[in-house]
């Protein structure tokens, strides 16, 4: 049934896009205009009250102080403010002559869908892909910068990046790009003056916020149609097939790969480390029990539940669009990376990209013990946790109320954590310290992208997320962590 009604609900958005969509482009210009119409205007009709009362009452009353104050508060709210940089994309765009075959593929792609410009290739990190245009005062293009998510040449097939890219060049011979920007600055004006105004005792903010949703909803239909004529270009330049194994990759891969960034390669990188990048991915999408703060963040990324206000149409609708009556699969993966040369010059193309004076190189097999346990171990020494001070043993001891140690662990400066973001940070560092402690008494660390550190010992193996869980519940055994302190027995230990 949901299939059927995403089916109909196409038929009804082709049959009628191209005059719909114009015109509700035009709607969104007109509803900027009218933000900008609405807020000048509440200025200034709040100031002419207190005006008007000098002007024929030579005195200005309660009502006219009110409606001053609440004409300088909006005003404030509407104050210019600094552009926000954009993060994640490289300013250094990919070498010609190592990419060769990338370049020629985009800009072959580009001339048959009839933009013809420099093309500038970055790297990025997510599973995603841009392209915008650098104009010069006659508002002709001088340049395309084209943004490829790295995980796209690992996971897509040479025909589905093209889909990619040709979807990427529908939004831009369609003008999409230029409607963008009108909407991104609207939505951000709203928002930000309706939080500004949500502490106000004046409750324009009321009036803002129902004037926002709808903007919203308005401009997120737009959106979603241009989405649409995206996927159409694509489709009929790379076919249906290639269309839509593209999108169902995309939406499988993105929430895996966003992760795998955050809690695997991003560290570490930022530990100092070189390592392996779609190596790692792929061992990280084996089956195997995840973390539990990455099981909990894939989880968060596949939940999310379509609404009017999202940009973007449906999974299901989309694959409907491009093959009607078709439901999204598992499409096997592929990979493109001889368009750069191979995995390895890709990852070298990648690592290039970062300002970073000497990165160790290291792989996933032994990362766990070269890198994260000689700087876990630095970590300590010579501090109040150094394990040759504070043994193992006295993990139950200090699990009996972990928040009393804040005041000895905090970091320098004013803190804004909460209650909760408190307590996490202690937990983290008892958890480091766990793993200090047993590197002090001869184990060594491993670590399988996605899953928990394990320290292993020729008497046994054990986790320390997990003796730390285990304290927490009161329920560690003073015999066991005094045990780890020896040297190995014969017995096995095992958390």
């Amino acid at each position: 049934m949901a299939n059927l009604s995403s089916s109909k609900k196409t038929e009804n958005k082709s049959g009628s896009r191209p005059g719909n969509l114009t015109q509700r482009a035009f709607l969104v210009v007109a509803l900027w205009l009218g933000f900008w119409i609405l807020a000048l205007g509440l200025v200034a009709g709040l100031a002419w009250i207190p005006l008007a009362q000098i002007n024929h009452r030579s005195t200005i009353e309660f009502s006219g102080i009110v409606a001053g104050i609440a004409a300088l508060t909006l005003a404030y709210t509407l104050r210019p403010r600094r552009k926000e940089k954009k993060s994640g994309e490289s300013v250094k765009p990919l070498s010609r002559d190592t990419a060769a075959p990338l370049y020629a593929m985009v800009e072959r792609i580009g001339k048959e869908l009839g933009v013809s410009a420099t093309v500038n290739i970055h790297l990025i990190g997510g599973a995603t892909a841009f392209i915008s245009g650098n104009k010069n005062w006659l508002g002709r293009i001088k340049s395309l910068e084209v943004g490829l998510g790295l995980p796209l040449l690992g996971t897509l097939s040479e025909a589905e990046l093209g889909s990619v890219i040709a979807h990427e060049y529908g939004h831009f011979v369609a003008g999409d790009l230029s409607l963008g920007p009108w909407v991104y600055r609207t939505r951000i004006s709203i928002a930000r003056t309706v939080t500004d105004l949500d502490d106000s005792m004046f409750f324009l903010d009321i009036l803002f916020r129902w004037y926002g949703k709808w903007f919203l909803r308005l401009s997120a239909a737009v959106s979603r149609e241009q989405e649409y004529a995206a996927d159409a270009t694509a489709a009929k330049k790379f076919g249906p097939v290639a269309t839509r194994s593209a999108l169902e990759k995309v939406h499988l891969i993105s929430p895996l790969w966003s992760s795998y960034l955050d809690y695997e390669l991003g560290p570490a990188l930022n530990r100092g480390a070189r390592m392996p990048i779609f190596e790692g991915f792929r061992r990280f999408c084996k089956p195997g029990i995840r973390r539990a703060e990455i099981q909990e963040a894939i989880h968060y990324a596949e939940a999310h539940e379509s609404s009017e206000y999202d940009t973007h149409p449906s999974m299901e609708e989309r694959v409907a669009a491009v093959v009607p009556g078709a439901r999204p699969g598992m499409p096997p993966l592929a990979q493109c990376l001889h368009l750069l040369g191979g995995e390895q010059q890709t990852e070298d193309a990648w690592y290039s990209l970062f300002e970073v004076e000497q990165l160790t190189v290291s792989d996933w097999d032994n990362y766990a013990a070269d890198v994260m346990q000689a700087i876990n171990k630095k970590r300590f020494e010579g501090s109040w946790m150094d394990p040759k001070v504070l043994p193992l043993s006295e993990l139950k001891n200090l699990a009996l109320d972990p928040d009393s140690l804040w005041d000895r662990l905090r970091p320098e400066g004013v803190s804004f954590l909460s209650r909760l973001g408190k307590r996490q940070y202690v937990l983290e560092i008892m958890e480091a310290w766990i793993s200090a402690c047993l590197t002090q008494y001869g184990y060594r660390a491993s670590l399988i992208p996605g899953q928990a550190l394990v320290m292993t010992r020729a008497d046994g193996s054990v986790q320390p997320a997990t003796l730390l869980q285990t304290a927490l519940l009161g329920h560690s055994n003073l015999d066991d962590l005094k045990r780890m302190e020896q040297s190995p027995g014969t017995s096995a230990v095992t958390a």
